[in-house]
């Protein structure tokens, strides 16, 4: 029992529960064991429940995490990677409803390694179905999908007997109890560290490649980025079942690729990246989930935040220029309609550090090459600093239409008052790059002083 507690509206953005009000205490606050007879009335689960269909619904916005049940019905294994935030650790496991819709769960660090000795305890010698309540899940959309994803807060629980789980467990007689436990590879965590190092190529061998002998090859390509073109757009309408680019049509969009005359559009990203190592520069495309890998954020909330603009970069976009990663690329389908060699990226890795670069995290600031480049982009001509004639490439391989070309040009970089470091000037100071900022006001400032010394001397 509580007692003497303030009370006020809920103004966070992720409420544990769907309740607008929030208890707070005061110093005056009295917390009570109750007596043994009020607390056996008291139920010992207590939970929100959310259908699947309801899980993308607008006005569930702020109402933060939820709890869902199911039936299920695939452990996918555990898979170790290595991300722009260090290694991680997750798993997959698939949950059904009565209406046999499917929803995937991610089950992050602690609770993916646990999950499947928990699962294999609880149901040991037992031929019966499994329905888990997963409480304290974080909804997220990826790549127009709905998923949840586990949290400091996520809890299970497996064939508890409560009036809710008794009812769904009535409802599955007939059907299939069988969870399937996929097997794991005992190589995967080893195949995931070496998958940021294998097959490197700088640009120059990139650009040298025959796309008819290494279709379907992945490679890797330690290199920055230097620009971001926007002839084309940063971001198209995508149809969020297929997430193929939708048709204009007189009363608003169909989507031909799943035949749906009204389809759910979702902005989803076609970053068209000039990236650059010492030997040269060429083009990649990052789409949807592998651009937010590198963004962190989705292309609905820049959209909805900045502007709807295709061609106007949004400040986390232009932030991006200058800074290095590690590129899993291969060859573009688009290579083969267009002539021109084109690359699209798989994965993107955090570039590892190099002696006198100095890092700020997984976006770390990079050191321009020696003297600047002159390199050849993937149509082939010869591009500077001065000038970057980049490619113009008609279409996403999304299939979304996009507006006209426009042509860009990039000024040499201008020397930093760092002794030994390049600036690119095409860079803003606005855009995130802490030390190009600082360097670029540090120049201003020695100017100024200089010109004040000189006049008091004259």
């Amino acid at each position: 029992m509580i007692k003497k507690f303030q009370v006020s509206r809920q103004a966070r953005k992720l409420n544990a529960v769907p309740n607008s009000q929030t208890i707070f205490f005061t110093s005056w606050t009295v917390v009570e064991e109750l007596p043994t007879e009020f607390s056996a009335n008291v139920p010992l689960y207590m939970f929100n429940f959310v259908d699947f269909e309801d899980l993308d619904r607008k006005d569930r916005k702020g109402h933060g995490l939820v709890d869902v049940i199911g039936q299920l019905t695939v452990i996918h294994p555990v898979v170790q990677t290595s991300g722009l935030n260090g290694p991680s650790i997750r798993r997959s496991v698939e949950l059904r409803d009565l209406s046999d819709r499917l929803l995937p769960i991610t089950l992050w660090g602690e609770h993916a390694t646990s999950f499947e000795d928990e699962f294999l305890i609880e149901t040991i010698s037992k031929d019966e179905p499994v329905v888990i309540i997963f409480a304290g899940m974080q909804v997220k959309t990826y790549l127009g999908s709905i998923t949840c994803g586990s949290g400091s807060a996520t809890k299970w629980y497996m064939n508890i007997d409560i009036p809710e789980v008794n009812a769904f467990r009535a409802s599955l007689q007939g059907r299939s109890s069988e969870v399937l436990l996929l097997p794991g590879d005992g190589d995967a965590a080893a195949g995931a560290t070496d998958e940021a190092t294998s097959n490197r190529k700088t640009v120059s061998d990139l650009l040298s490649l025959d796309p008819h002998d290494n279709n379907g090859v992945r490679f890797t390509c330690d290199a920055k980025i230097k620009e971001i073109d926007v002839s084309n757009g940063w971001w198209y309408k995508g149809c969020s079942k297929c997430k193929r680019g939708v048709k204009a049509t007189l009363e608003g969009f169909e989507c031909t690729n799943c035949d749906d005359m009204k389809p759910m559009i979702v902005p989803s990203y076609k970053l068209n990246v000039v990236i650059e190592d010492i030997t040269g520069r060429t083009k990649i495309f990052l789409f949807g989930g592998v651009a937010e890998q590198v963004v962190r954020r989705t292309a609905a909330e820049l959209v909805e935040e900045s502007s709807s603009n295709q061609i106007l970069l949004p400040a986390s976009l232009r932030s991006l220029v200058g800074r290095r990663y590690v590129f899993q690329v291969g060859i573009s389908e688009q290579t083969f309609r267009t002539g021109q060699l084109c690359f699209q990226a798989r994965k993107v890795f955090a570039a590892p550090a190099v002696a006198g670069e100095r890092s700020s995290g997984a976006g770390s600031s990079v050191q321009d090459p020696p003297g600047g480049s002159s390199t050849t982009g993937n149509s082939g001509n010869q591009t500077g600093d001065g000038d970057s004639r980049l490619t113009n490439v008609p279409l996403d391989p999304e299939g979304a239409s996009t507006p006209p070309p426009e042509h860009h040009t990039s000024t040499a970089s201008k020397p930093s008052s760092a002794k030994g470091k390049e600036v690119p000037s095409g860079a803003p100071e606005e855009s995130g790059n802490n030390l190009l900022g600082k360097r670029s006001r540090s120049a201003r400032k020695e100017l100024n002083f200089a010109k004040k010394e000189k006049a008091s001397t004259e």
